[in-house]
């Protein structure tokens, strides 16, 4: 009984022991086994039971042309579905070439076994790279590349990221298989998902609220690009809704090369997005990048509250303590350590030193 191939999730192939799921369905891009019963001039016939019978003319009997002259009645092919009846009952089909079939078998199991390869660059077009495996082409995506390879240009500049892109022909990147369809000679790599754990790993030690240096790595229209950490290279982006106003002119002011502070205020799998709003509060900044949490400091006393809580400055900030209330007066200064600062949310919280 012959079977069929319908999507990347069932396909089983080789090319002399053809193994294939079960379906009961056929829809167009099935790709079914079968044997040449009649060839003509200008179509052939193949019987595809127990399903019926398969149709090659037209277009398609010209563009497999080549390989129907090599077959003969008898013969077994793959046939692939293009349509579902051609006006007599028949499926509409093209011939699939062994070898073609067998490749993608190949591709299969490089998917089953996770594999990262290393293939090289044939040609670079403004969407990204194509690579050839098992002689089928690949493409890898713009968006797939490593953050060092990512083209930190603006996205509506295209003849810019093909400049980019075009270095890499006839160089070789490590890559993995995220996407596959035979039956449209689909396949998609990926070269950043191969440093995924790598990110992962390394953005861990990053937190929400945190103020880094960073190197500015690309400046456009809609914000600032930053490497926020080498070897795994990790970009951030700084968006122009996230820059203060008195830096506007941004595209002037920062330049590519540059190192500077920025708050992290989002991590989302491996991506990164940063602020620079922060600075617009250069008093909580200053005191941010002084002092940490242990560290002992003079406050005043500017209120209490219910003996809740009173309310403390030092050097420019207000934080607050909830303790030994009794013992201090309002007006007075007093040493405090910093029990708690988080610079995201403004809190400052102190206990008095006796």
């Amino acid at each position: 009984m012959n079977e069929i191939i319908q999507n990347q999730s069932t396909t089983q192939l080789t090319t002399s022991d053809i193994s294939f799921n079960k379906i009961k369905k056929i829809e167009e891009g099935s790709i079914i086994k079968g044997k040449i019963i009649k060839k003509k001039s200008k179509e052939v016939f193949i019987d595809l039971s127990p399903y019926g019978i398969g149709r090659l003319y037209g277009i398609f009997y010209l563009r497999n042309k080549d390989l129907i002259n090599k077959l003969n009645e008898g013969d077994e092919v793959f046939a692939k579905i293009v349509g579902l009846d051609d006006g007599y009952g028949n499926f509409e089909v093209e011939i699939q070439n062994y070898q073609n079939v067998n490749n993608w078998q190949k591709i299969k199991e490089l998917i089953n076994n996770n594999e990262i390869i290393e293939l090289e660059v044939k040609e670079a077009n403004k969407g990204g790279l194509i690579v050839e495996l098992e002689g089928i082409k690949g493409f890898v995506p713009v968006s797939q590349l490593a953050a060092e390879n990512y083209p930190r240009v603006n996205e509506n500049d295209k003849n810019k990221i093909l400049e980019h892109l075009n270095k890499f022909v006839g160089k070789k990147i490590k890559l993995k298989i995220i996407s596959f369809d035979p039956s449209n000679d689909k396949l998609i790599l990926s070269e950043r998902i191969t440093k995924l754990k790598e990110y992962k790993e390394t953005l861990s030690k990053f937190s929400i609220g945190q103020i880094i240096e960073v190197e500015i790595i690309g400046v456009s229209s809609f914000g600032i690009f930053v490497k926020i950490h080498d070897n795994p290279q990790i970009d951030g982006l700084i968006h122009i809704t996230e820059i203060p106003e008195k830096f506007k002119n941004f595209e002037e002011i920062f330049k590519v090369g540059e190192k500077i502070k920025a708050q992290i205020i989002k991590i989302e799998n491996t991506k990164v997005n940063l602020s620079l709003k922060y600075l617009a509060d250069d008093t909580w900044l200053k005191f941010i990048e002084t002092y940490k949490e242990g560290d002992i400091v003079e406050g005043l006393v500017l209120e209490k509250n219910n003996d809740i809580f009173a309310t403390i400055e030092t050097n420019g900030v207000r934080g607050i303590t909830l303790n030994n209330l009794d013992i201090i007066e309002v007006g007075k200064s007093y040493r405090f350590k910093i029990s708690k600062l988080e610079f995201q949310d403004k809190k400052l919280i102190l206990d008095l030193v006796n």
